[in-house]
């Protein structure tokens, strides 16, 4: 019985607008409350401490840092412009560049909220002035910027990898393969929706300006580069990768003059705030999923779903389906830490038998859909505050890419080789 008034308790503060963390902590708390013993609120905090020792979790305020350098350093225009000199020339050329801006931005800011925040300033008003639709180009803006979660380095993939003991460089070989194909779909998916739009063009061009282009964005193509590298190359762990990424970006600063030190406190305190949200999140999720483990939910999750169907892929489309709702209402980090300690033994038993990195894609794949379905969808809301525009106009053109999604999401969830081919070629 204290389990459902966990739930409801975890429930009903977070419609109170609670931050998701405290209201972890204090369902985790009930269970403190039912057992009555003094060791088991030791434990309890004991858990908390535990999920901030992860050596894994360096990582992601470094990345941060990076990140935060790289974009305040006036790198964005850069990338942009190779975006423009590759992809301009195609049919819906800015369409094309939205998608291209957002992989290589990906690298940099491993946020889907801040690729939307950078790149639909610049963009939406670009897309506007050539005819397309501001719906359309807000809607497109949101789908490319759901690429960053997948894609390295991720700071989703980054807490995941560190929360389940997954390893980080699978995660990102995973998330790479997956993303890109994923962009290919919206590419070709564009393509088609504003071939029959008198759109115009960029002249297609010459392989010196492409060239000088790609000199100008080589810097900022860099830091991926190092970074997956290094990874894959079996060079330095993640964790590692972080600290030479942030070196990478100081030594570009420095070189460039693009960013004035003077300037760098106050990106680390942006960047200290950033990671004091995510780590007390991680902390409390710790202390909430040892409680779950321990009053065995994960169990009984599993038997409310068999005793509705004992079809696996019935009973995958009801897990799919919780958390593409789930990803509707809360971002997909604290998704993450929520759902991973219920759904992860689920899709890791003998019934479905998921590997921990096809595991990792479904749930993110999943929680992706979430993000971009009206009406509150955070990826959409994002977009709508950044683009000034309204929620519906935007939902009259998001649905195709919902679609696209769902289809990815129904392949990765039931075609393990989706995810676990890349990984597997690196030799993860």
């Amino acid at each position: 019985m204290i389990v459902v008034w966990m739930f409801v308790v975890l429930i009903v503060l977070i419609l109170l607008a609670m931050p998701v963390f405290g209201a972890m902590g204090i369902a985790a708390f009930l269970h403190y409350l039912d057992t009555g013993r003094e060791g088991t609120l030791t434990i309890l905090f004991q858990q908390i401490f535990r999920g901030l020792t992860g050596t894994s979790f360096m990582a992601i305020p470094m990345f941060l840092l990076a990140g935060q350098i790289m974009s305040a350093g006036g790198l964005i225009d850069r990338l942009l412009d190779l975006a423009k000199a590759l992809l301009g020339h195609l049919t819906g050329g800015l369409a094309q560049v939205n998608i291209g801006a957002s992989v290589f931005f990906s690298s940099i800011s491993g946020s889907a909220h801040a690729d939307v925040a950078a790149l639909g300033t610049t963009l939406i008003p670009a897309m506007e002035r050539e005819g397309y639709p501001r719906g359309f180009a807000g809607a497109l803006t949101a789908a490319s910027g759901t690429l960053t979660p997948l894609l390295p380095p991720s700071i989703v993939l980054i807490v995941y990898g560190a929360a389940f003991g997954v390893s980080i460089g699978a995660l990102f070989a995973a998330g790479a393969g997956v993303g890109l194909l994923l962009a290919l779909m919206l590419s070709v998916q564009t393509y088609f929706m504003v071939r029959k739009g008198n759109y115009p063009r960029s002249r297609r061009q010459s392989g010196r300006e492409i060239l000088r282009c790609l000199l100008r964005a080589l810097p900022a193509l860099g830091l991926p580069a190092i970074i997956l590298g290094g990874i894959f190359g079996g060079i330095f762990t993640a964790t590692e990768a972080s600290a030479v990424a942030v070196a990478y970006a100081l030594t570009l600063i420095v070189i460039y003059g693009t960013l004035p030190i003077r300037k760098l406190p106050e990106l680390m305190r942006q960047t200290a705030l950033t990671t004091a949200a995510i780590m007390i999140l991680i902390a409390m999720a710790q202390s909430f999923s040892y409680v779950i483990a321990r009053r065995n939910v994960p169990e009984a999750v599993m038997g409310m779903l068999g005793s509705i169907t004992d079809n696996y892929i019935i009973l995958l489309m009801l897990i799919v389906g919780i958390l593409v709702c789930a990803g509707m209402f809360v971002d997909r980090t604290t998704n993450v830490l929520l759902f991973g300690p219920i759904l992860l033994p689920i899709l890791h038993g003998p019934e479905l038998g998921f590997g921990p990195v096809h595991a990792a894609m479904t749930m993110i794949m999943a929680l992706g859909v979430g993000h971009l379905t009206p009406p509150v969808g955070g990826t959409l809301l994002t977009t709508a505050l950044v683009g000034r525009i309204p929620v519906e106009e935007l939902t009259r053109y998001m649905w195709p890419y919902i679609i696209s999604f769902i289809i990815l999401a129904m392949a990765v969830t039931f075609v393990p080789a989706v995810s676990e081919t890349l990984p597997r070629i690196l030799g993860f």
